[in-house]
């Protein structure tokens, strides 16, 4: 009897492990490290087996501007399994330099409280854009043979 019971706690807590892993959150930057003019895209993907999967609360990003931002869903049917993807990804530009922490993204289904990782970045200071060349003064050539510089006026006798 024992033995029993001991076999149903094991797949009790097998099923409840199941039920965890049945929903993931992943966040992700393609760079950690950029200028001030560059942007970083950061992508939130939450897989579940659940039909609706509601909206995500989103961290912060401090020292970072959204200026562009989509998201997408897909549903695949597998052995009568539904298996949902809902993708959010953001285009960000630096406000400011530094170094800066975007904050785990959050996710509740069924009671229960996914999240990601924190993301570490750094934003340096970009690289100065080229300035416009003065404008240079003819070279000692040109004003010597300004024939080949400048059509010449004809003169007719």
């Amino acid at each position: 009897m024992k033995k029993v019971i001991i076999l149903i706690a094991i797949f009790t807590s097998l099923c409840s492990v199941t039920a965890f892993a049945q929903t993931s959150i992943k966040a992700e930057v393609d760079k950690i490290s950029l200028g001030i003019d560059e942007t970083l895209t950061y992508k939130l993907t939450i897989t579940s087996l659940e039909k609706n999967i509601p909206t995500p609360q989103l961290p912060k990003f401090t020292g970072l501007k959204v200026i562009a931002s989509t998201q997408s869903s897909s549903m695949t049917f597998t052995k009568g399994k539904v298996k949902t993807i809902a993708a959010y990804a953001f285009v960000l530009v630096p406000t400011e330099t530094g170094k800066f922490k975007i904050e785990p993204g959050t996710i509740k289904i069924k009671n229960e409280t996914f999240s990601t990782g924190p993301i570490q970045i750094e934003i340096k200071q970009g690289k100065p854009k080229p300035r416009a060349r003065p404008q240079q003064k003819p070279s000692v050539s040109e004003e010597a043979h300004p024939e080949e510089t400048e059509e010449s006026p004809q003169i007719t006798l």
